[in-house]
């Protein structure tokens, strides 16, 4: 049988992964479910594990660390080190996104100041965009935030009037964040 990373906790149902990019297994599995039915689910799977494997040689490789997207365009990912406090800057005549932090700082540091920088742009342009569409319907939009989520554009609370936004809208057209906007099920 194929191995695979075991994790147990308050999950609602049994979870199969294929963890890129090495091809790992990971399983996710309520409290209650014993281990010999989690090996017997990973057994019954085999197939479609072999596929999707098999799809993962077919794949594009991964887009170089060296691009951002912003609002749908593509810029050129440059890192200064001037030895200061982390700060991102768009220069979109010369066609890049420069990253200004500290020398000693590793790809992991620069990606979550990056990653701080794309939020506030989605949090910029929801400023505009959510009270043009609360006066437009005359719903209530108590708060939102903007998190990167791992698969959802974003969710709404109605019995809060709290709303969450993926930070990637950013790297996508405008038209993209005012669709996901303007879909709420509370308009």
């Amino acid at each position: 049988m194929e191995p695979y990373e075991w994790k147990r906790g308050r999950y609602k149902n049994l979870t199969l992964r294929i963890l890129l990019p090495e091809g790992g297994l990971r399983v996710s599995a309520p409290w209650y479910i014993p281990r010999f039915v989690v090996d017997r689910f990973v057994a019954d799977k085999a197939e479609w594990i072999a596929q999707k494997r098999r799809d993962l040689v077919s794949l594009p490789p991964k887009e170089p660390e060296d691009k951002v997207w912003v609002w749908g365009k593509s810029y050129r990912l440059r890192v200064e080190s001037p030895g200061r406090l982390p700060r991102v800057v768009l220069d979109a005549d010369a066609g890049e996104v420069v990253v200004r932090v500290p020398a000693t700082w590793t790809a992991d540091q620069r990606r979550r100041v990056l990653d701080k920088w794309e939020a506030g742009r989605v949090n910029d342009a929801l400023m505009v965009l959510v009270p043009s569409w609360v006066a437009k319907t005359g719903l209530d939009v108590d708060r939102w935030t903007v998190k990167k989520l791992r698969s959802r554009w974003g969710s709404c609370r109605p019995d809060t009037r709290s709303l969450v936004f993926n930070s990637r809208l950013g790297a996508y057209p405008p038209d993209c964040l005012e669709h996901v906007v303007t879909k709420w099920p509370i308009w």
